[in-house]
């Protein structure tokens, strides 16, 4: 079964009801045309840009363009930056992404054992290590304890200082905790890895995770993603979408990805619509 419809799909809880509240609470006004969502994002100086975040159909992104504009005035947006489906036309500009343009997805509506004969055999050889090793794994439905969010937040920030990767403060990931699930993988009542997965439609998305410096040879973090998937097919999920794959920019974490099988899914990444010219000219020459 191809996969090649799913980059419609990917990423398509940044489209939902629950994502449009989470950044309302960030204090972030959204508003939609037709069912596309429309987030105000803040700029110096009173100005603003307006975000759509991974298209959700197969519509051009031109056919909201007159709208967009006649919101942008009262707005005070000076651009308008999208995720297509294509790359848009020319007067769409590619700009730095936001979301990962490429990642990677498994179709998890297969039977456990045809997962694991698809993984790589390291893969398999290191979630049986982990089971043999005493590895549990722990759930945490939208509401997490305090503690746990800690040791969730602990790991997270590790891995960002470990890997050289930028991440939010603290309480933009207190926030998204109440829209999403968080699972652990424990070494008795230690915490080795965690990660936040969000469920939406027929999708799991894998948001975030981390991992401990310590006990890195019991493999805690490939026990954790398979119970993840077990979970998630209880569920009723087809898909398992590991949000961000590229050898380039990171590849540890797309070796590991890569690892559980899956299809690699490709979109264009990000392009803005400038509203006003010299202000999106001005910002673009300060940003770079």
């Amino acid at each position: 079964m191809s996969l090649r419809h799913n980059m419609f799909l990917s990423g398509q809880f940044l489209q939902s009801e629950e994502w449009e509240k989470f950044q309302n609470s960030l204090g972030r006004k959204t508003f939609r045309i037709d069912d596309l969502l429309i987030i105000k994002m803040p700029l110096p100086m009173g100005l603003s840009y307006f975000y759509s975040p991974k298209w959700p159909d197969e519509l051009p992104v031109t056919n909201y363009e007159l709208q967009i504009k006649k919101i942008s005035k009262k707005e005070k947006a000076i651009f308008w930056r999208v995720e297509p489906i294509e790359i848009p036309p020319k007067h769409f500009i590619k700009t730095k992404d936001i979301q990962p343009a490429d990642t990677l997805i498994t179709d998890i509506s297969k039977n456990e054992n045809s997962l694991l004969s698809a993984m790589h055999p390291k893969t398999r050889y290191n979630i049986k290590l982990a089971e043999r090793k005493g590895i549990s794994i722990t759930n945490y439905k939208l509401q997490i304890t305090n503690k746990a969010f800690d040791e969730f937040y602990h790991l997270l920030a590790k891995t960002a200082d470990r890997k050289n990767i930028k991440f939010h403060p603290k309480e933009y990931y207190k926030k998204l905790a109440e829209f999403n699930e968080i699972f652990f993988a424990y070494l008795e009542d230690k915490p080795l890895a965690a990660a936040m997965i969000n469920f939406c439609g027929d999708t799991a998305t894998y948001l975030h995770g981390g991992s401990s410096d310590e006990h890195k040879n019991l493999m805690a973090p490939y026990l954790l993603h398979w119970e993840i998937i077990k979970y998630a097919k209880g569920k009723g999920i087809k898909f398992y979408d590991w949000w961000g794959a590229d050898e380039k920019k990171w590849p540890g974490v797309t070796r590991f990805k890569k690892g559980f099988g899956g299809e690699e899914i490709k979109s264009p990444g990000a392009y803005d619509l400038p509203l006003n010219g010299f202000l999106y000219n001005l910002y673009r020459y300060v940003r770079h």
